[in-house]
């Protein structure tokens, strides 16, 4: 399970580093892909295999699957991590999720999210109001 909020530069090469206990959960391979929130999200192999699999399914004649299908695939890029733990980040995906210098690197969960520090930011405002984070668990069955 990926849990933790980290942050990284990038470098002068569009290279970031994932934590350690990240990268050793990523031994089978990972694929990057443009995120729904202006971020990024890595998969480890089986869930984007997974997920490349639901959305091919998608019928072709339905507009709104032809535009989840390009949002998945059209940016996306297996990891490929070097000596020193840090993998690329296209000039592509970066444009998606407005990365410039610095990142925040998130677990949630089963997924990775890189998220721009300042977005991130404005996201996580909403949370900040008392009892807001107990009104979004409220919407989902979380008992444990």
């Amino acid at each position: 399970m990926f849990i933790g909020s980290f942050e990284h530069n990038i470098d002068e090469k569009s290279r970031i580093t994932l934590p350690v206990k990240f990268r050793d959960q990523l031994s089978d391979g990972a694929y990057i892909i443009g995120g729904f929130d202006r971020n990024l999200i890595i998969l480890p192999s089986a869930k984007f295999e997974a997920l490349a699999k639901k959305v091919n399914a998608l019928s072709i004649g339905d507009p709104e699957a032809r535009d989840l299908q390009l949002r998945i695939f059209e940016h996306a890029g297996e990891v490929e991590f070097d000596k020193a733990g840090r993998f690329i980040l296209p000039q592509s995906l970066r444009k998606v999720a407005h990365l410039e210098n610095e990142v925040t690197v998130v677990g949630t969960g089963e997924k990775i999210e890189i998220w721009s520090p300042t977005l991130l930011a404005e996201k996580n405002a909403r949370f900040d109001e008392p009892n807001s984070a107990a009104a979004l668990a409220s919407k989902y069955d979380l008992s444990f």
